[in-house]
């Protein structure tokens, strides 16, 4: 009877250890959807200081903000280049591409030049 009752109290751990295992994984889902929470508010923190720069207001953050322009600016330079090579435009209304020879945006059906 002692093998039998190693046998149970061994399925015994196995299944709590289970247990553990899934209490730990749903634990650490909840953490990490805890800190996607605070990402998400560092991201809309820096979107409120960002705009605020945009709109002229000085703040101790103004010389990331330049920063951060110069990189639009970049970015714009680059998208510009491209949409040059696909011999395409944005959208006035809703910025999706749009082939240079098309009267109308085939997203929101804006006319284009």
């Amino acid at each position: 009877m002692a093998f039998f009752d190693d046998v149970k109290r061994f399925g015994k751990n196995l299944t709590d250890k289970g247990k553990d295992v899934i209490e730990i994984t749903k634990l650490n889902s909840q953490i990490n959807a805890e800190k996607d929470k605070i990402k998400d508010f560092y991201v809309k923190i820096g979107e409120e200081v960002y705009k605020a720069y945009a709109a002229g207001q000085g703040s101790a953050y103004d010389e990331l903000c330049a920063e951060i322009k110069q990189i639009e600016d970049t970015i714009n330079e680059l998208t510009a280049k491209v949409l040059e090579l696909k011999n395409a435009t944005k959208c006035p209304n809703c910025g999706s591409e749009v082939a240079k020879d098309t009267s109308f945006c085939s997203k929101c059906g804006t006319k284009v030049n």
